[in-house]
């Protein structure tokens, strides 16, 4: 991801893409703007180092990563009070939706087949509606997510 945003690519869509990207952003200027450090970039563990200071709650998903903070993480809104903050709560997830969310190109198959899934799944007339109102509410949100990915050329 750090070598696609030195390269002015956008490396992610999703609620918390722009967070990311600032992040990314931040640890690049890091980089420039120390000689040392740059003169130790071909180090990966500089980078990962750096990265590691930036995104010290980022957990990397196979949907979706998740920049965990727990005042904006959707997962956490069902848990009592005093559970709260400790960590994502991974099954609890709504990446379309969360602003700890970022989706990125390694993430699109998993994107796109849940919308053909969606999709053939609206077709079942044997739905219920309230069944099928949730199938269209999901499919709303994974194609908020896909049609970002299809503008960056990676769905």
């Amino acid at each position: 991801m750090l070598r696609g945003r030195r390269q002015g690519e956008r490396v992610a869509v999703g609620p918390g893409a722009a967070r990311l990207h600032a992040g990314l952003d931040k640890v690049i200027a890091t980089i420039d703007n120390d000689p040392q450090l740059r003169a130790q970039i071909a180090d990966k563990r500089v980078e990962e180092a750096l990265l590691a200071d930036e995104f010290p709650n980022l957990h990397l998903g196979t949907v979706n990563h998740c920049m965990f903070d727990a005042p904006q993480a959707e997962c956490q809104d069902e848990l009592p009070e005093e559970q709260r903050g400790l960590a994502p709560l991974i099954g609890a997830c709504q990446p379309a939706r969360c602003r700890n969310s970022t989706i990125t190109r390694a993430h699109a198959p998993y994107w796109v087949a849940e919308e053909d899934d969606l999709i053939a799944l609206s077709k079942d007339l044997r739905l219920s509606p309230p069944n099928r109102e949730a199938v269209f509410v999901r499919l709303a949100d994974v194609q908020r997510i896909t049609r970002a990915l299809e503008e960056e050329g990676t769905a």
